[in-house]
C-alpha cells in the first residue's frame, strides 16, 4: 500500500448520513473570565481529596483543579461520529468474514487468549452495542486513534464520580455556571444490558472480581467489592440484581449455567481482558458457561476482536471500495493507518526517515503499552522497532496527530502548590446501546511522557457539559 490514495464514486452499504460542519471541539473553560476560574480552583484544591476518591488510576502526585467542559452540540457530534466508525469497523471485518473464528484466523490472534470466544458467533450489530474510542482534537477537529469496542471498557464509573463531584463544587462555588453533567456512563450501561431482557422479570447479573486491574484504595476482598456499589445501586433502579463475585464463588451446575450459592445467573459484565487474567476455577466455570451458551455475557468476547488496530488499516486499504460520504469521514476523522507486515515492507520503508511523522503501535495491544512515537526516539531506535514490527507482525503504524492543548490548573500534593500547564488531552466517549453517554479523559501532567494513557502517569478527568458561559 502507497501512502496516498485516489478516490473513486463506487457506493456499497451507506450508514447514517453524516453533517456536512462538524461542530469543531474546543475546552471552553478558559473562556471564563480568570476571577471564576481563580475560585472555582481554590474550592478544587479544598476537596480534591474528595473528588477523586477511590477513582481507578488517580494516584497523584498531580491533581487536575477542573473538569474539561464541552458545548452540548459537540457532545452530540462526537457520538454521532463515534458510532460512525464502529459502524465503519464492522463493515471492514464483514468484508472480510462472517464469523468471529473466521476474524480470529483473520487477525492472527493467539485462540488461547480468548477462551471466551464462541466461534460460531455471526459479525451481527449486536458486537457494536458498547463502544469507547480515543479521540483526541487537531484544531477542533476530532481525530481517532483507536477505537474500544467491548464490554470490558473501562472508565465508566470514574468518570461519573468525577464529573458529579466537580458539578458539586462548582454548582456550591459558582452557581451562576450553566454547567450539566452528561448522561451516567454506569446508567447507560445497565440499561443496555436489561435491553437486551426485554420483557423478563428480575435478572441475574455475576461482576467477576477480576484479579488485573486498578482498583485504587482496595486493599481487602471487601474494599473491591464496596468500589461496585455504584454499579450494584445502578443495575438495582434497572431491575437487575448485580452481585460482585470472587472467582472462588462461582461455578457451574448441572445445566452449566452460572451459579454462585443458590443464585443463578442470567448475564455476567465482564469487566477484564481475558488475555491478562489469571487462570481459576470460577473462570473455567464462566468459560464453561459461554461455550454452553448458557449464560449471557456484555459484551460477547467476539466485540473485542472488533477493537484491533488493524481493523483500522483496512478501512485505509478499502477506502475507493467507500461511499464518498464513508471516504470523507475517514480522510478527515481517521489518521492514515498501515499494517505492518512483510506485504508492506516498501511502505514501512517509506517512513523510516520521516519517523517524526508516525506512531508504531501493537495492533492487539491496550495500555499504552508497546507503542513507539517516532518523534520521542533517536533514527537507530526507530529503525529496530520497524525492523521488529515486520519480522514478529502484529503491529500498524500511525500517522501522528498534532493533539489541541488546554491550560489545565494542578494541585502538587507534595508541595501544596497549584501549577498551570498547557497539556494535550484523549477524550474517551462512552457509547452503550450506540448512544453517547459520560466521556472519561486522560491528559498529560506536569513533566508527563507523550503517549497519554492511565497506565503510562496521565492524570485521569471527565467533563462538564457547558449551556451559555460568559466570554
Amino acid at each position: 500500500m502507497a501512502i496516498g490514495h485516489a478516490d473513486n464514486d463506487e457506493e456499497i452499504n451507506r450508514p447514517v448520513e453524516l453533517k456536512s460542519s462538524p461542530h469543531l471541539g474546543a475546552d471552553l473553560w478558559p473562556r471564563l473570565p480568570a476571577s471564576w476560574q481563580d475560585r472555582a480552583h481554590g474550592a478544587a484544591q479544598q476537596r480534591y481529596g474528595h473528588v477523586f476518591d477511590g477513582v481507578a488510576g488517580a494516584a497523584g502526585p498531580w491533581w487536575p483543579l477542573r473538569p474539561m467542559v464541552f458545548s452540548a452540540a459537540f457532545h452530540q457530534e462526537l457520538g454521532e461520529l463515534s458510532d460512525r466508525l464502529a459502524v465503519l469497523v464492522l463493515e471492514a471485518c464483514r468484508r472480510r468474514a462472517g464469523t468471529a473464528g473466521e476474524l480470529l484466523d483473520l487477525l492472527g490472534v493467539p485462540a488461547e487468549q480468548m477462551p471466551l470466544l464462541r466461534k460460531d458467533e455471526p459479525l451481527g450489530d449486536h458486537l457494536i452495542e458498547a463502544t469507547r474510542p480515543d479521540v483526541v482534537l487537531e484544531r477542533g477537529i476530532p481525530k481517532f486513534v483507536e477505537i474500544n469496542i467491548d464490554g470490558a471498557v473501562g472508565g465508566t464509573a470514574q468518570a461519573d464520580l468525577v464529573s458529579s463531584r466537580f458539578h458539586s463544587v462548582l454548582e456550591a462555588e459558582l452557581p451562576e455556571l450553566s454547567l450539566t453533567v452528561p448522561p451516567s456512563a454506569v446508567d447507560s450501561r445497565f440499561a443496555q444490558i436489561r435491553a437486551q431482557f426485554d420483557g423478563a422479570g428480575e435478572v441475574h447479573l455475576a461482576i467477576p472480581m477480576y484479579a488485573h486491574g486498578i482498583l485504587p484504595g482496595a486493599a481487602t476482598e471487601a474494599d473491591r467489592i464496596r468500589r461496585h456499589q455504584p454499579m450494584v445501586d445502578s443495575a438495582r433502579r434497572l431491575g437487575i440484581v448485580a452481585v460482585p463475585c470472587p472467582w472462588r464463588e462461582l461455578g457451574n451446575d448441572a445445566d452449566f449455567r452460572l451459579v454462585s450459592g443458590e443464585t443463578r445467573f442470567d448475564a455476567v459484565l465482564r469487566l477484564f481482558i481475558t488475555a491478562v487474567e489469571p487462570p481459576s476455577a470460577g473462570f473455567t466455570a464462566l468459560i464453561n458457561s459461554v461455550q454452553h451458551g448458557a449464560v449471557q455475557m456484555h459484551t460477547p468476547e467476539a466485540s473485542w476482536l472488533l477493537s484491533n488496530k488493524a481493523v483500522l488499516a483496512w478501512l485505509w486499504e478499502d477506502i475507493e471500495r467507500l461511499a464518498p460520504e464513508d471516504r470523507q469521514f475517514v480522510h478527515t476523522h481517521l489518521p492514515l493507518t498501515v499494517a505492518v507486515t512483510p506485504e508492506q515492507e516498501d511502505t514501512v520503508r517509506q517512513v523510516i526517515p520521516d519517523r517524526q511523522d508516525w506512531v508504531l503501535k501493537p495492533a492487539n495491544g491496550h495500555g499504552g503499552d508497546g507503542v513507539v512515537l517516532g518523534r520521542a526516539v533517536d533514527d537507530e531506535t526507530w529503525r529496530t522497532a520497524l525492523r521488529r514490527a515486520v519480522a514478529k507482525g502484529g503491529h500498524v503504524l500511525q500517522r501522528f496527530v498534532q493533539a489541541d492543548r488546554t491550560d489545565m490548573a494542578f494541585y502538587d500534593d507534595r508541595t501544596g502548590t497549584v501549577r498551570s500547564e498547557s497539556v494535550p488531552f484523549v477524550l474517551g466517549p462512552f457509547l452503550f446501546g450506540r448512544q453517547i453517554s459520560n466521556i472519561f479523559v486522560r491528559h498529560s501532567c506536569p513533566g508527563g511522557g507523550q503517549v497519554i494513557n492511565a497506565l503510562q502517569g496521565s492524570a485521569m478527568n471527565t467533563v462538564l457539559i457547558a449551556g451559555s458561559l460568559p466570554v
